[in-house]
């Protein structure tokens, strides 16, 4: 499986949340690598509760921060975290009742990586733009 690299263009400039965003990157990393090993089952269980948990806490950070330099884009970056909930539920669901399949696991691999790319470059960016200008005045 591809391995989900860290680059700068994924940088928000805001060091906790870019810390927290490695962080979720690290446990994806993980996910793609127990598939890869073939002892997806124990792994990514125990790796989707985590994930779940810690999407959970890392998305009210970033909305308080959000909130607090009054980021135009905090609706937005609410929104597409509950959603993101949701879906995650959903998959992470499908997962436990598919008996473990490595083809769910895989797809759930797939989708947390999408996501999460497409959330920080599009949306996450715009809240470290956001506060580096809170910040600069």
């Amino acid at each position: 499986m591809k391995k989900f690299e860290w680059s700068e263009s994924l940088s928000t400039g805001v060091p906790m949340i870019d810390t927290q965003h490695k962080e979720l990157i690290a446990a994806t990393n993980e996910i793609g690598e127990a598939i890869a090993r073939g002892n997806s089952t124990t792994a990514i269980k125990k790796l989707l509760s985590f994930l779940k948990f810690y999407a959970e806490w890392h998305f009210g950070n970033e909305e308080n921060c959000a909130a607090k330099h009054q980021c135009p884009i905090a609706a937005t970056n609410q929104a597409a975290h509950r959603k993101f909930i949701d879906t995650f539920g959903k998959l992470h669901d499908q997962y436990r009742q598919s008996d473990a399949s490595e083809d769910v696991a895989r797809k759930v691999y797939e989708e947390l990586s999408e996501w999460l790319v497409s959330h920080i470059l599009t949306i996450d960016t715009q809240i470290g733009a956001c506060v580096q200008e809170s910040l600069a005045k």
